[in-house]
C-alpha cells in the first residue's frame, strides 16, 4: 500500500462520515430511533424554578445587586 493510497482512503472516510453526519442532523436515522431531536428538553423546562420571575431589561438599566443596597 502506497502513501497516496492511504491518503485517498482517509479522504473517502473523512466524505463517508460528513455524509453520515448530515443525514443523521436531518433527521433521516428517526426510523431507526436515531432522531437528533432533543427528547429530553420537555424535562428542562419542568426542571426550571420561578422562571416567571426573570425579568429582561434594557441594557444600562439593570438594578443594584442585593448586596450592595443591603450595605448602604
Amino acid at each position: 500500500m502506497n502513501f497516496s493510497s492511504v491518503w485517498r482512503n482517509v479522504a473517502l472516510v473523512l466524505v463517508l462520515v460528513n455524509v453520515l453526519f448530515a443525514l443523521w442532523s436531518g433527521g433521516y436515522f428517526g426510523f431507526l430511533g436515531l432522531d437528533p431531536s432533543a427528547h429530553h428538553e420537555a424535562a428542562r423546562l419542568d426542571d426550571q424554578v420561578a422562571p416567571e420571575a426573570l425579568q429582561l431589561r434594557e441594557a444600562g438599566t439593570a438594578a443594584a445587586p442585593a448586596s450592595a443596597a443591603a450595605s448602604q
